[in-house]
């Protein structure tokens, strides 16, 4: 049994059509779930798990799932382990017939169990960058950034989302990295942020990215950079092209360095396909003087696998989970699989292990209509207090966030 707090701890409801009848399931939590590791030779071994969804049940408000039609979809966009053990969840959820609602609920243990999801007044836009600064105090970037300072319960306070020195927007999405002092409180606070320039659009033209530092977490902002080795200079059927780089996730790795897993343009020979979102890879970049200069791009997934998120183990190993939203390998469709997926680097992110990568969730999708449509999206992942990985991320079919406990 869970302790009492000042929200009832309940369980999301999840809810099916089966021979005519709705089945609720009251104590939906964990249930076991099979990852696959591959095994450097081209094989697979599996390794146990744990899967739960978090869905359906607002403010005592529950709506049986729509599929298709949008009812009780919940996404998740956010985690976070805060000292006094609990974890928080920060998401969107959207009923039949209304917006989007930013939404929070918090498990006392590890995720088994969950609070209703609270809506976050005022709010309705997906919340990005969830981040612990210590103590009771978080912080995530929508219309401004917003502080918690009671364990993610309320948040009433905040300040505006600064752009750019040139007056860019700083588009936020990824993970960023905080140096803590001896009493695990927020020293500095490392983000990456992305825009375009005036009249530049996706997908033809290059983005621009921008790494930046905080000491006040996250209320004013220094040493802004945006590193010439985050373009890319590609030729491709004679023709040159710049490719650039949009959200960004940070690391500190145990030798010191700053690792930055980047959401690369995609290749030019991707330009003319119908969705060029999709066809965006992932790439890694290093800088050892604390993001004064950085490395060129480490191209780790050339297309298909975007919205990294980056974790430093305690052995000193870096995590690296990405979102598959095309299964491409040697340039072509390898695959109907879509998911997510993890790759390990035991060298502070200079290589990754991705024939021994993690597939932690996957499911298959075709629309014949629309041959190369993603069916997936955004992540994120903490290691907790007991050493396993706790991540949600977002399948389009289910409609659901998918919570999905495990360990490298």
């Amino acid at each position: 049994m869970m302790s009492n707090s000042c929200m009832p701890m309940v369980v999301g409801v999840l809810f099916a059509i089966l021979v005519g009848q709705v089945v609720t399931a009251e104590t939906f939590s964990w249930r076991p779930h099979v990852i696959r590791q591959g095994d450097g030779k081209g094989g697979w071994i599996t390794r146990n798990a744990q899967l739960q969804f978090l869905a359906g049940r607002i403010e005592g408000k529950v709506e049986p799932l729509a599929f298709g039609g949008g009812a009780g979809t919940t996404m998740g966009f956010g985690l976070a382990q805060m000292d006094n053990g609990e974890v928080v969840f920060l998401g969107t959820w959207q009923g039949k017939g209304s917006g989007p609602q930013t939404v929070v609920a918090i498990s006392q243990n590890r995720g088994a169990l969950w609070t209703e999801l609270q809506p976050i007044p005022g709010i309705s836009s997906r919340p990005m960058n969830l981040t612990n600064l210590g103590g009771e105090t978080l912080s995530f970037v929508a219309d401004r950034r917003h502080y918690s300072h009671d364990n993610g319960r309320t948040w009433t306070d905040h300040v505006p989302h600064p752009k750019t020195e040139e007056g860019m927007p700083f588009n936020l999405e990824g993970n960023a990295w905080v140096d803590r002092d001896k009493d695990g409180k927020a020293k500095a606070v490392y983000e990456i942020g992305w825009h375009y320039k005036p009249g530049e659009k996706h997908p033809r033209d290059d983005a621009w990215a921008v790494f930046r530092r905080s000491a006040d977490g996250g209320r004013t902002w220094t040493d802004e950079v945006s590193p010439p080795q985050w373009k890319m200079h590609i030729t491709h059927n004679g023709k040159k092209y710049v490719r650039g780089i949009s959200e960004g996730a940070i690391v500190r790795a145990a030798n010191g360095d700053l690792v930055a897993a980047l959401r690369t343009d995609m290749h030019p020979r991707y330009l003319d396909e119908p969705n060029a979102d999709h066809y965006e890879g992932t790439g890694i970049s290093i800088s050892k003087d604390d993001g004064e200069t950085w490395s060129p791009i480490n191209l780790v997934f050339e297309a298909g696998r975007m919205h990294a998120n980056l974790l430093r183990m305690s052995n000193d190993d870096l995590v690296m989970t990405v979102t598959v939203r095309l299964d491409i390998a040697d340039e072509k469709m390898a695959s109907y699989r879509r998911g997510c997926e993890a790759v390990i680097s035991r060298d502070h992110g200079v290589t990754w292990e991705v024939d021994r990568k993690y597939i932690l969730d996957e499911s298959e999708f075709f629309d014949h209509a629309y041959p190369h449509l993603g069916s997936c999206g955004h992540l994120y992942s903490i290691v907790l207090d007991d050493g396993s990985i706790l991540t949600t991320h977002n399948n389009y079919l289910t409609k659901l966030a998918t919570l999905i406990r495990w360990q490298p």
